[in-house]
């Protein structure tokens, strides 16, 4: 992936515009719901990464970046990728770093969403 992060947005809303169409209400539906599958595949992948369970961290990341590339979480979707590179290294320590700005990405979303209200 040659994409610079600084060039990616937390939340592209022309994505989800373009799949659905102008319409809010769908729009936000699709938002939580992928809030809510991000808190739950976060979870795993952590679990996974705790176990040392590189295949299952790969899968878990894939799984989820197809989600957030769906709705436009540009950012998501690149830290996702990247823990899918590193688990095929089997890189924990960098994966580590990688969790940890993810985390921090879906935080920025709900801000940003939170401000949609």
């Amino acid at each position: 992936m040659n994409t610079q992060i600084n060039e990616l947005q937390t939340l592209n809303r022309r994505t989800i515009e373009e799949l659905v169409g102008d319409e809010p209400t769908k729009i936000a539906k699709f938002h939580f719901e992928f809030l809510k599958q991000a808190s739950v595949v976060l979870k795993s992948i952590v679990k996974s990464f705790n176990l040392s369970d590189f295949n299952e961290l790969k899968s878990q990341a894939h799984y989820l970046k197809t989600s957030a590339k769906a709705v436009g979480a540009e950012r998501c979707a690149y830290f996702l990728e990247t823990i899918e590179g590193y688990s095929l290294a089997e890189n924990k320590p960098a994966i580590k770093q990688v969790i940890i700005k993810l985390n921090g990405e879906f935080v920025a979303i709900k801000k940003e969403l939170s401000h949609d209200k």
